[in-house]
């Protein structure tokens, strides 16, 4: 089946948002999609008017926007709202996990597109010094029997440096997409993890987004009346996130193997280790579900608070970078000019 338009992540996030408010207010689904339909125009209204069909054929909401090309995030949150059954949560949830993935994403677009104009223009000009200026200034030098300064010489030998260093990133740049294409896709879903988690930069990010995923949905599937065995299982059932598909089967093993929950989830390296306390804590007070939930949240805060943090400070570095490229360059076009008038 053909859709009619590619929704972007902001229209998705929209009307998940849209369709969690009108469950809230009473709507059924059919109920709620047929209000939307009819307020809706053009491309995306063709979009609706196939979820519309899909649920008359008995389909799934997911299996719909499965068809329309939904984000994973979003599949994969309806999917365990089949097994725990309370889609308007899951439509909330997936709506606002998209508006946060829209705002760190504008932020850190806004806060690189001048510095990056910037280092473009600088390297422009840098360029031009080092091929044609440089040049210049080392005839003239010869012509008038000069010996360049120390700190002229410095300058060329930091121009050249970024030159190769710039070569050299480009490079990398060039050979991680090999990589990725020719390697890292054919891995399996535990491999690429293994490997992401080897990347200091990187580890701390995803384990603090697995621990957050796995432990929200987990809760949802508690809170639904499924037992931890039961809720594992339904990870292990799911196709749409191969690594929790794995997962899962691996913490059944344990589990019959008669190893406790929270000691299975300490020994693995892609949770935080809070979460094997919470588990404890959690199962002791038998509140699971909603220690689960509330430590979800707190993760989702802090991985919020983190890359906020992370992107207040990419852009003084930047304009740092760029502040010390661009004295130099003036130095480089300056020094040589006094050095010629001290020999007059």
């Amino acid at each position: 089946m053909k859709i009619k338009h590619v929704w972007s992540i902001k229209e998705q996030a929209t009307l998940l948002k849209r369709l969690s408010t009108l469950l809230e207010k009473g709507y059924t689904l059919n109920e709620a999609l047929n209000f939307l339909y009819v307020n809706e125009k053009g491309k995306k209204k063709d979009d609706l008017n196939i979820c519309l069909s899909q649920l008359t054929a008995g389909y799934s909401l997911r299996k719909a926007f499965t068809i329309l090309r939904f984000h994973r995030d979003v599949l994969s949150y309806l999917y365990f709202a089949e097994e725990h059954g309370d889609l308007e949560f899951a439509l909330k949830e997936g709506s606002e996990i998209l508006h946060k993935k829209i705002t760190h994403l504008d932020q850190l677009f806004k806060i690189l597109r001048y510095p990056i104009f910037l280092i473009i223009t600088v390297f422009v000009i840098l360029g031009f010094v080092q091929s044609v200026i440089t040049p210049q200034f080392e005839q003239l030098y010869s012509s008038m029997n000069i010996e360049s300064s120390f700190f002229s010489q410095f300058l060329l030998l930091i121009f050249s440096s970024l030159r190769w260093l710039a070569t050299f990133v480009f490079m990398s740049f060039i050979v991680l997409v090999i990589y990725y294409f020719t390697s890292y896709k054919k891995k399996s879903s535990e491999e690429k993890m293994n490997i992401i988690l080897k990347i200091p930069i990187l580890k701390s990010f995803f384990v603090m987004i697995f621990s957050y995923f796995f432990a929200l949905q987990l809760s949802n599937l508690l809170r639904g009346g499924m037992s931890i065995f039961e809720s594992l299982k339904t990870f292990e059932k799911q196709r749409i996130m191969p690594f929790y598909q794995v997962e899962a089967k691996i913490l059944i093993q344990k589990l019959k193997a008669g190893t406790g929950l929270h000691q299975i989830i300490y020994e693995r390296d892609f949770y935080e280790k809070e979460l094997s306390q919470v588990i404890l804590h959690g199962q002791a007070n038998g509140q699971l579900a909603r220690e689960l939930y509330m430590y979800s949240q707190f993760v989702i805060e802090r991985l919020e608070s983190k890359l906020n943090r992370i992107t207040m400070v990419i852009q003084p570095t930047i304009y740092g970078f760029v502040g010390i490229i661009v004295l130099f360059v003036y130095l480089s076009m300056l020094l040589p000019m006094y050095k010629m008038m001290e020999s007059i």
